[in-house]
Formats: C-alpha cells, sequence, structure tokens
C-alpha cells in the first residue's frame, strides 16, 4: 500500500496532479486546499490515501494529517464514495468539519456540492462519536468543553450557542462559564 509519495510535480489541475517519482509519473487526486498549496516544478511529498477497486487502483493526495483523517472517516460512512469525501475535504477545512460535526451543524455540510439533508444527517450521526477533537487542533480546549457539557445532558444547539459566547481560554473556565450560561 502507498502511503506517501515525494517527487516532481509535472502536471498540475485543479483537482489532481502528476508526480514524476524514480522514473514513473502517478496521478494523484487532491483537494482545492492541497492545489492551492502547490506549483508545477514544486518537489512535493504528499500523504496518500489508496483505494483499489476492480477497475481502478486511485490515489488521493494531502499535505496534511488531518485533512487525510477526514477523507478517511468520510469513507466509513455509508453512502459516501471518494469523490464526495473529496469534495467536503476541497469545500472545509479540517477544523470547519470537526465543528459542524460536533455541534451538530447540518446547514454547514449541506453547503458541500453533493450532501444534501439526509446525507449532512447520516454523517453527523456517525461520526458524532469520531474522535474529532484531535483534528481540530487549536479548537480542542472548546471541543473538549462541548463533550463534557453534552455529556452533562444538555442539548448540541444550546451547547453552541453558549460556547459561542464564552471567552475563556482554558477547558475548565470555558466550561464554568457555559455553565453560568446554559443555567
Amino acid at each position: 500500500m502507498i502511503r506517501a509519495i515525494e517527487g516532481l510535480i509535472t502536471k498540475k489541475e485543479p483537482t489532481n496532479i502528476h508526480i514524476k517519482c524514480s522514473g514513473i509519473t502517478y496521478a494523484v487526486n487532491i483537494s482545492l486546499f492541497t492545489s492551492t498549496s502547490l506549483n508545477k516544478g514544486d518537489n512535493v511529498e504528499l500523504l496518500i490515501t489508496q483505494i483499489i477497486r476492480e477497475d481502478a487502483n486511485l490515489l488521493y493526495g494531502f499535505l496534511n494529517e488531518s485533512e487525510q483523517r477526514i477523507f478517511e472517516l468520510l469513507l466509513k460512512v455509508n453512502g459516501i464514495g471518494a469523490s464526495t469525501a473529496m469534495a467536503v475535504c476541497s469545500s472545509l477545512s479540517p477544523e470547519e468539519f470537526s465543528s459542524a460535526i460536533i455541534n451538530g451543524d447540518d446547514g454547514v455540510l449541506k453547503r458541500v456540492p453533493g450532501i444534501g439533508p439526509k446525507s449532512a444527517r447520516t454523517l453527523i450521526a456517525q461520526l458524532s462519536d469520531a474522535k474529532l477533537g484531535d483534528i481540530s487542533g487549536s479548537n480542542s480546549i472548546s471541543s473538549e468543553a462541548f463533550m463534557a457539557l453534552e455529556s452533562l445532558g444538555f442539548k448540541r444547539d444550546k451547547i453552541s450557542a453558549a460556547l459561542s459566547k464564552c471567552t475563556s481560554s482554558d477547558t475548565p473556565s470555558l466550561i464554568k462559564e457555559a455553565l453560568k450560561i446554559l443555567s
């Protein structure tokens, strides 16, 4: 299984590139976020998710692990294929995606081409238990507070509204501040 490719970009289009590596040129599908960071002629190393099907051997490339992890999580959801997963990665940053899942915000997900109301609800339902806090990086304090408040029995929409009004910079203080708003 191919996990990474390092080589010279010989052709670049908005959603795919050709990378020449040791005399072999690989076609790699990429998101629009990854595409904006690459130029023809650059030497690049991409993290790869390889999908082998009966009729194709496809490579999907990512510059950062969080985007790759989102893509791989999406592939595990019923009804979401590689093209829809790549559309999500092209439309939403990993932070926006994890925030939408954690907060149950289907409106953000419905902005992605190929995701309607039913798919958005399915994504939220199937990924709400996934550990998305480590994907969002800087937003992990908010994610931890959100999960703590949810475990106390508060509704997702009320938690989101309360956390948006909070200013604390550490998890315990954020939880206390949100509890004051919620009560």
